[in-house]
């Protein structure tokens, strides 16, 4: 295998032996200069002055003396334009996003040298085309009377009268823009190609420098390509090389070569230069499909698939390709193991470090910021978010977290927050975009200390991170400040920052001729290895499908000569086969996993390998089966220390009938709750689910009658609570207060949003509670959110040891039918009636009545801790509140339940839970019923979530 470019350089070298200096290359990409001098070097005996190598963008820029301006300026400047010719003040916000399509157009008119009055011209009349266009094929002619003869069918519309609104406009604006423009000295890479060509004679390109140009390896040429190539060739100052393989060269129907037929013969090659193309039948190629998009890299370590071991020991050994350059780390991760030296060609992406994901929480900062009492707030998210990131945390932002999600601040001010001289830089409002463009160079600045290295110290990535964004924010910065653009909005400043970052890429250092080579797919251009591994070879990857947004309907573009998909895709099939036909051994790995906006299908390439390549490529199936396999069950069996720790921690402090529910409806969650004490996560709510709403209930309540614990509540005295609304609501506002906003201590409470129908909510459940003690009154009030405990004996194989059970009572009253303990719920779908004990401990089976078990517990507790036995289990259940007639009596067999019916069998029953519970001999195991996994804490330790 020679590789293409050491074809030209022997060429070169016999042609012009040491006045090479005479002589200039002009490449499609800097990365194939580099590669032709390496071959160029190893063909050179003695010392000589080597050609100029220069791009093809790098040759017009200098022929043409004009500067490209940067994106954001031109679009700023074409908005000028637009409000100017159009009359429409409309926002540069607006016109942002579609200015964008519109310097594409124009970018696509220039390069084809098309007369933009012609291609915007609004034809009424179909024969206008025979006439206007005399310089078109019939076929274009065809094509643009398909589009406007549709044009004229269709019926009035608001979209169509605004199309064609603008589309009269366009020629205006065009011409306008390109002037203004051409005043400065700058343009876009369109009208840099234009100006150059449309000045260009044969008498200026020999008066250049070089004898002679050599233009090595491109293939699609826009017309002011073609133009350029024409002025070199008639000046005989032109020498022009092509790559291809005689293959899809002979094939009219192979789009591969739908560029290169045409190139081969408006420019030939020297007549001397035979091109080598490879031969083709000695190659190995192997598809391997990998269900998963980052398990892709892996397939370099695996040595099965290579003919022989992956070698680097030449700059053109090995080359790993990568269709999506989202793939970069889990291949370098992937190689690292095995090769010492990589050089990786492409820029690691801005948008891929900590610093880019730093700047978009800022943003997000700036934009969620409101007063709170006179106060600035900041919303919780984005600050969270800032305090946890990884350049900012520390132990000050950790103690902050803490706060913040123990009191529930769902906006935070910034007063809580200037911790230090950072925090306090980053919490600061910020009022324009010149401010915040200053207020994220400062951050940066501000961290960029923290992470300065010394000359002698290792490579400090968040460093250059740091760095980057700095330059890239600071160059913004400076071109909208010289375009003077007063009127640029906080949130189109957002929105350039993000884009601008998202184009930033940090370049690697190292040598580019040692060690295995990582590149993307454009890079290979003209580029020749004896081992190529390609990745993400799936379609929509290669080739490349990206949405083509344009004013420009594709019938007329096909009628004027404009690029649509058809010559896309011919482009990069040239770019697939011609790094395909001299490699020795080619591994084209795709990502057969159908998820998200993959579909899992390998490329049309593939495919054509597969049915119409010379060589047929073997076939290798990676298969995960991850989804066939269940999750093994996990346990965990009981051991001394277990036991221990049980009876350790509630000897002395409360196990309370929740934690019995609890160990009922999943052993396993019991032992992560109250053996391994696993903390559930902590988030900031702001939505009042149904836990919240039972607190915020509870707590309302017990509010309600604090004035009454000890007293007798008569009828009169409901009533007058029912008058009072201004109690009412109090005692609500203090419910959030406590509840809600985690500080019962907080004397102004607004309640806002979705909150205020869960204030009435409440109100409204409060207010009907009381309509139902009516019928209870009168009654006293002997405990409300009581605390009670109880000492419990248990038997265990090595004697009887002790526990407390005990937690908060909801309410306790006494009536003249008894003591009621009173458990309020809160949630849906609860039955009251139950036909004996044996139901409390079936654990997977649905519909245990766990409450009726609590209230059963509770009674228990009451009775050991103060003597009384005349007692009535009783739930309020908020279900029923509205019913005709409330029943809030606990229901056994048929008739109210009276705590003495059932106190015998259920002390029993208790007794050999607790002993079960505590034993050395447990073990603690899933439930079975994974429904109750659908809201556990603790799911994603199961794999259950």
């Amino acid at each position: 295998m020679t590789p293409f470019l050491t074809q030209v350089a022997q060429y070169l070298y016999r042609t012009f032996g040491d006045e090479l200096n005479r002589i200039a290359l002009v490449f499609p990409s800097r990365r194939a200069s580099v590669f032709f001098n390496a071959y160029l070097n190893e063909l050179v005996k003695s010392p000589i002055i080597g050609p100029e190598t220069i791009t093809i963008d790098e040759l017009v820029a200098r022929m043409s003396g004009m500067q490209i301006s940067d994106q954001i300026s031109l679009i700023l400047h074409l908005h000028q334009v637009y409000v100017s010719e159009t009359g429409h003040d409309e926002s540069l916000d607006d016109f942002f996003f579609w200015g964008e399509i519109l310097l594409n157009d124009f970018n696509d008119i220039d390069k084809y040298q098309l007369d933009a009055s012609d291609l915007f011209q609004n034809i009424k009349d179909i024969k206008e085309v025979e006439t206007r266009f005399d310089y078109l094929s019939a076929e274009q002619k065809k094509a643009i009377e398909a589009f406007w003869g549709n044009i004229g069918k269709a019926d009035g519309s608001e979209n169509k009268d605004k199309f064609m609104a603008m589309w009269n406009k366009l020629p205006a604006i065009y011409h306008r823009f390109r002037s203004e423009l051409l005043m400065e000295n700058a343009g876009y890479t369109g009208l840099v190609y234009r100006k150059l060509i449309e000045g260009l004679t044969a008498e200026k390109v020999e008066k250049l420098d070089a004898d002679q140009f050599v233009f090595v390896g491109f293939n699609a040429l826009n017309k002011c390509e073609n133009k350029l190539f024409k002025f070199f060739q008639s000046a005989e100052k032109g020498l022009f090389f092509w790559d291809y393989d005689e293959q899809f060269l002979n094939d009219p129907i192979m789009e591969a070569g739908l560029f290169i037929r045409r190139n081969r013969i408006e420019f030939p090659a020297p007549k001397h230069f035979e091109l080598d193309a490879g031969k083709q039948k000695e190659q190995k190629i192997t598809l391997v499909s990998v269900p998963g998009q980052v398990a892709q890299a892996q397939v370099i370590n695996y040595k099965e698939l290579f003919e022989n071991e992956i070698e680097a020991d030449r700059f053109d050994d090995t080359a790993l390709v990568l269709s999506d350059e989202s793939l970069l780390v889990p291949v370098i991760s992937a190689a690292g193991s095995q090769f010492k030296q990589i050089n990786i060609t492409m820029g690691y992406a801005l948008q891929d470090t900590p610093v880019y994901s730093l700047i978009s929480l800022l943003i997000d900062l700036q934009k969620n910021i409101r007063k709170l009492d006179g106060h600035t707030a900041f919303y919780h998210r984005p600050v969270l978010a800032l305090l946890k990131h990884q350049l900012i945390s520390s132990a000050e932002t950790k103690n902050l977290v803490v706060e913040i999600l123990s009191k529930n601040k769902i906006h935070v001010r910034q007063s809580d927050l200037v911790q230090n001289e950072l925090l306090r830089l980053i919490f600061t409002p910020q009022p324009d975009w010149k401010s915040c463009a200053e207020y994220a160079m400062a951050v940066i600045r501000q961290l960029g200390l923290q992470f300065a290295s010394h000359e002698d110290a290792p490579v400090n990535l968040e460093g250059e991170y740091l760095y980057q964004a700095y330059l890239a924010i600071q160059r913004l910065s400076d071109t909208l400040e010289k375009l003077s653009t007063g009127k640029l909005s906080l949130a189109l400043f957002f929105r350039l920052l993000i884009l601008h970052l998202q184009r930033v890429s940090i370049p690697f250092e190292g040598e580019p001729l040692t060690g295995l080579q990582v590149m993307g797919f454009l890079e290979t251009r003209i580029l020749d290895f004896k081992k190529v591994v390609l990745f993400s070879v799936n379609e929509g990857k290669m080739p490349k499908s990206t949405p083509v947004h344009s004013f420009i309907p594709y019938h007329l573009r096909k009628a004027f000569g404009l690029p649509a998909y058809e010559e896309h895709d011919a482009m990069y099939a040239y770019y697939f086969y011609r790094l395909l036909h001299r490699a020795k051994e080619v591994v084209l790995v795709y990502n057969s996993a159908s998820d998200g906006l993959n579909s899992g299908e390998m490329s049309r390439y593939l495919f054509q390998l597969k049915y119409d390549s010379e060589v047929r490529p073997k076939e290798f199936y990676f298969d995960f089966n991850f989804k066939s396999s269940e999750n093994a069950p996990i346990s965990v069996s009981a051991t001394k220390e277990h036991q221990q720790k049980l009876l350790d921690n509630y000897s002395s402090r409360k196990l309370s009938p929740s934690a019995l529910n609890t160990y009922l409806d999943c052993k396993l969650k019991f032992y992560f709750k109250h053996i391994a004490f696993i903390k559930e996560s902590e988030e900031v709510s702001e939505d009042v689910d149904p836990r919240l709403f039972g607190n915020l209930f509870h707590y309302a309540m017990e509010l309600l009658y604090a004035d009454f614990v000890g007293a007798e509540v008569q009828k009169d005295h409901i009533r007058a609570l029912l008058l009072n609304k201004h109690k009412l609501e109090q005692v609500v506002k203090a419910a959030f207060a406590k509840e809600y906003y985690k500080d019962k201590d907080l004397n102004e409470i607004k309640i806002s949003g979705k909150n205020i129908l869960v204030k009435d909510h409440l109100e409204t459940y409060l207010t009907q509670l009381l309509k139902n003690d009516l019928a209870f009154a009168p009654f006293k009030v002997v405990a409300l959110e009581g605390q009670y405990e109880a000492p419990f004996n248990i038997d265990l194989p090595e004697g009887e040891k002790q526990i407390l059970l005990g937690g908060t009572i909801d309410r306790i009253d006494e009536t003249d039918g008894g003591v009621r303990i009173i458990d309020y719920k809160t949630g849906r779908n609860l039955k009251l009636n139950f036909k004996g004990v044996e139901q409390f401990y079936q654990r997977d089976k649905s519909g245990r009545p766990k409450e009726i078990f609590q209230t059963l517990i509770y009674s228990e507790i009451f009775q050991r801790s103060t003597g009384k036995n005349n007692l009535l289990p009783t739930i309020y259940k908020i279900d029923d509140f509205f019913d005709d007639e409330f029943h809030p009596e606990v229901i056994y067999g048929s008739e109210r339940l009276s705590y003495k019916l059932i106190a015998e069998p259920f002390q029993q029953s208790l007794n050999e839970l607790l002993s079960e519970m505590f034993g050395a001999d447990n073990v603690y195991e899933q439930t079975e019923d994974d429904r109750k996994c659908r809201t556990c804490p603790y799911d994603v330790i199961c794999r259950r979530g």
